[in-house]
């Protein structure tokens, strides 16, 4: 058994749906064009071996997600232009079936999070003037919340080892729709389909404690 410390660099986006989409520019005026945001992951995880060169890990990490987007849109017949930012932060479990060889280091399996805070900000600039809002993100499942409380999904791993630190690539598939349960049921109601769900490619550096 081992215990490793973690941290890196994440590169976030959330693709959504259509629906949610259309939602989007109808409101606003605007098209919708998410794109990636750069954020963090922190954390630590313990690993031991299942036989051969197959272990297991589990971790916890505090982690960023999100996205960010630009638009421009008429407001009473002023053109303004936008750019918004979408940052939670959420407490991840990852598990993990791994395995090694010569150095090589590889890992698949699931991960859940819990949305503990974050914020939403929106940089507004309306005749050569600029302004500023900054939004607490709420988790939960009402309409009047903005994230969903829980993030699941799948990922995937690959490293080098150099004694007792790895370097690693890896890739995060949100699989859990991100838009609370509420405004989804209530676009189901109306025949549309909400979608939004948290895509994460991260660098990591770890350090190996205990290796043997």
């Amino acid at each position: 058994m081992q215990f490793a410390l973690k941290a890196g660099l994440n590169v976030a986006n959330a693709p959504s749906s259509d629906d949610y989409n259309d939602i989007f520019e109808a409101a606003l005026g605007a098209e919708y064009n998410p794109q990636a945001l750069l954020s963090f992951h922190f954390g630590g995880q313990v690993e031991f071996g299942l036989g051969g060169n197959l272990g297991m890990s589990a971790g916890l990490q505090l982690t960023g997600k999100g996205t960010r987007y630009e638009f421009e849109s008429v407001l009473q017949g002023v053109p303004y232009s936008a750019k918004a930012y979408e940052r939670p932060l959420y407490l991840q479990v990852p598990v993990a079936l791994t395995y090694r060889k010569n150095g090589f280091y590889a890992g698949f399996g699931p991960y859940a999070g819990f949305g503990i805070n974050g914020n939403l900000k929106v940089k507004v600039k309306v005749q050569g003037q600029s302004e500023s809002d900054t939004q607490d993100i709420k988790f939960g499942n009402s309409s009047e919340d903005y994230y969903a409380p829980i993030d699941f999904g799948a990922g995937f791993e690959l490293g080098y080892e150099f004694g007792p630190v790895r370097i690693s690539g890896s890739y995060q598939l949100g699989l859990s729709n991100t838009i609370p349960k509420d405004q989804v049921n209530a676009a189901k109601d109306a025949g549309l389909d909400q979608k939004k769900r948290n895509n994460v490619i991260g660098i990591s550096l770890a350090y190996i404690f205990q290796k043997g």
